[in-house]
């Protein structure tokens, strides 16, 4: 008889697995990105979204830890509360880029921030940028310059709040990358951003109360899509993301998320038939060279 070996058990290392979590946080962010663009042509605010986006996510959380969390949470540290603050306007920007621009171009503009992390990590350690550095810095500007359709279009033209919107977006997500990486070591991934997102959720709540109930939101129609974003769009990828980058470096991470530009202007281009001219595709391979070439530096002097 012949001798057949036991099948194997596949086993997927902490290391793959947070990579399957950064691929499924950009496949949430990009299908949500498209989907709150379509709210947004039917008139609902940016910033209305944000909020009960938010507040949702806050509930799905407070859910989740009743299930899955590790005893009381535990008190809120400032870092925390800070990076709730920072999630606030990260969000708002993000929403209103994306009313303001193509959904591909936003998200580009949205992932220069790795570049922005690499000379943050620059001043604070006091080391002048290498010239390869300097060098991403620049490819990744000259992208920008050519996603923004500065060259193809006359000064009246060029959507400049959009642009600074986006560009706000990058230094806010970069605010959050350095900051979450911090605070990832404690493995408590749960219980962190719902500390996080109940800060985020009593600012949107405070705003709200100033601008009235945001029922336009709540209406058949449009509620499951909001519910979508809420759950799709901020609960699934910040936790995913949280979560992966306790096993993989966030340099790794970045690398893999910014297949997220891609796979937003294909779904834009399937969905609302949003095209991109060739220039502004060939700034957006710049910005998703120059930061993978640089993240993969960083991560090879490690």
């Amino acid at each position: 008889m012949l001798d057949i070996p036991p099948a194997k058990s596949i086993s997927l290392s902490p290391n793959s697995l947070g990579l399957v979590a950064i691929l499924l946080t950009v496949l949430c962010w990009a299908v949500a990105a498209n989907v709150a663009f379509d709210l947004f042509t039917t008139g609902i605010h940016p910033l209305e979204l944000a909020g009960v986006s938010a507040t949702i996510a806050t509930f799905g959380l407070a859910i989740l830890y009743s299930f899955w969390g590790r005893g009381q949470i535990k008190p809120m540290n400032l870092k925390q509360f800070a990076l709730g603050l920072v999630l606030v306007f990260l969000v708002a920007a993000d929403y209103v880029a994306i009313q303001q621009l193509p959904v591909a171009v936003a998200i580009v503009l949205l992932f220069t921030s790795p570049i922005l992390v690499v000379l943050w990590t620059a001043v604070a350690t006091r080391r002048t940028p290498s010239r390869f550095v300097l060098l991403a810095l620049i490819l990744s500007i000259l992208g920008v310059v050519l996603v923004s359709k500065i060259l193809e279009s006359s000064q009246g033209q060029v959507n400049w709040f959009g642009i600074g919107i986006g560009l706000t977006t990058a230094v806010f997500f970069a605010t959050y990358i350095i900051l979450s990486e911090q605070l990832a070591g404690t493995g408590e991934s749960i219980s962190i951003l719902l500390r996080i997102y109940a800060v985020a959720s009593l600012f949107w709540l405070a705003y709200q109360f100033t601008q009235g109930l945001p029922l336009d939101l709540l209406t058949g129609d449009r509620f499951p899509k909001v519910l979508l974003v809420g759950i799709v769009g901020n609960l699934l990828p910040y936790l995913l993301f949280f979560w992966s980058i306790q096993r993989v470096r966030a340099e790794r991470a970045a690398i893999v998320a910014t297949l997220e530009p891609c796979v937003a202007a294909i779904l834009a281009w399937l969905w609302f038939g949003q095209t991109l001219t060739l220039l502004q595709i060939a700034g957006g391979i710049s910005i998703v060279v120059a930061v993978t070439a640089i993240q993969l530096r960083q991560f090879s002097h490690q």
